[in-house]
């Protein structure tokens, strides 16, 4: 999670999404959100950038536009420069719609100090959870900064989890091929935990979800399903076909 960023569009998604998907499992106690949060980039133009984007996204019918009470939030999550204000205002919303929010590890996130990050999140490590993994970009690459969550932490925290929760991970797509490279980290995460994960992506951002409870499992693929005939700007469960 990058700053730069509170309250836009992918802002917008992801926490619409959060609320579908808590909706649709109601026994989940909780929703974990882990920022990851960076260091402040130049603001330069962020406030007018960020309004501009929410409105396109307004225009073109994107993911989360019809929850126009977040919409509202999210607009106000755009004028806040301190981040526990702006954590506040996340649990404020979904305090509203009645889910628990717990967000661990406000602090900033460093490539340097990420084993004391995590190890902290172990210590008090949520059960029947949607568990929201937030790096600025996304999983790992050849040389991974602080923008990066690396597949060794994925394993710790999949291998930790317990059978009534699931993982939600944050990724960025790059300007290449979508269907080689969801197939390719869907892959990779598989390998890691020997779980298939569910996709569901605007073809700008995309969200990797995991269980191990195998009832869950099938059943996120029609929450997703039913999420993406919302917005056509969506595709969920892609696995090399177009659903």
């Amino acid at each position: 999670m990058n700053r730069m960023f509170f309250g836009d569009s992918r802002d917008l998604f992801k926490f619409d999404l959060v609320r579908h998907i808590m909706k649709a499992f109601p026994d989940l106690a909780s929703f974990t959100l882990v920022p990851m949060l960076t260091e402040e980039e130049p603001a330069t133009g962020k406030k007018k950038t960020a309004t501009k984007d929410l409105g396109l996204a307004l225009k073109n019918g994107r993911a989360g536009t019809q929850n126009r009470e977040l919409m509202e939030y999210m607009g106000r999550l755009q004028e806040i420069d301190d981040d526990i204000e702006y954590f506040h205002g996340i649990q404020s919303y979904f305090k509203k719609e009645n889910i628990i929010v717990d967000i661990l590890h406000k602090d900033t996130f460093s490539h340097e100090h990420r084993v004391n990050y995590f190890n902290k999140m172990f210590e008090k490590f949520p059960a029947n959870s949607l568990i929201f993994l937030d790096p600025d970009t996304g999983l790992e690459v050849k040389n991974p900064t602080q923008r990066h969550l690396l597949f060794d932490e994925v394993k710790k925290i999949y291998d930790r989890m317990d059978h009534l929760s699931i993982l939600m991970i944050y990724q960025h797509l790059p300007r290449v091929t979508r269907t080689g490279y969801i197939e390719k980290r869907c892959r990779e995460l598989a390998a890691v935990t020997h779980s298939r994960p569910e996709t569901i992506t605007d073809n700008e951002i995309l969200f990797f979800i995991l269980t191990k409870n195998p009832e869950i499992e099938t059943r996120l693929c029609a929450v997703l399903g039913d999420y993406a005939d919302k917005y056509n700007t969506l595709v969920a469960c892609y696995r090399g076909e177009k659903p």
